[in-house]
């Protein structure tokens, strides 16, 4: 009983010297930020056509921390992805992202049916070049409904 004991009080004392990893942080802190419309929660909106063609312009406020230099625009549409342009971004962090419908999606893409009630989804997405040349994506959904 004596050496079982003596195994257990060693064995405790050899797990109690062991150095202890630091403590790793819960949440990692983002190197930028790209909010859209002044809401950090905003990852989908839906934008009225405006006519069958797909005329009807579709506009966000991008808003950027300091550190972002560039954005960087592609749209997403069944897997195949358009690109839609580099801007640098301005004094103040905020560029205004407007395009026309019939520009987010891609050439052979079929119009929204005249008269019915469709809609598509679109991804947005926004790559935010870094001062440090590294990036930072953020996706929003555009969904183009026909009224």
């Amino acid at each position: 009983m004596k050496r079982i004991t003596y195994i257990i009080f060693a064995l405790t004392m050899v797990l109690a010297s062991c150095k202890k990893d630091p403590k790793q942080p819960e949440t990692l802190d983002a190197p930028a930020t790209i909010i859209f419309n002044d809401n950090i929660d905003l990852v989908s909106k839906s934008f009225p056509t405006g006519t069958p063609k797909g005329n009807g312009e579709v506009a966000l406020k991008i808003s950027t921390s300091d550190n972002v230099k560039q954005l960087k625009f592609v749209t997403r549409l069944s897997g195949v992805d358009y690109a839609q342009g580099t801007v640098t971004v301005p004094a103040g962090g905020v560029y205004n992202f407007s395009k026309l419908v019939k520009d987010l999606r891609g050439p052979t893409d079929p119009v929204l049916p005249a008269g019915t009630s469709s809609s598509v989804a679109v991804t947005l997405i926004v790559e935010g070049i870094l001062a440090d040349g590294s990036s930072v994506k953020r996706v929003f959904t555009v969904t183009v409904t026909n009224p």
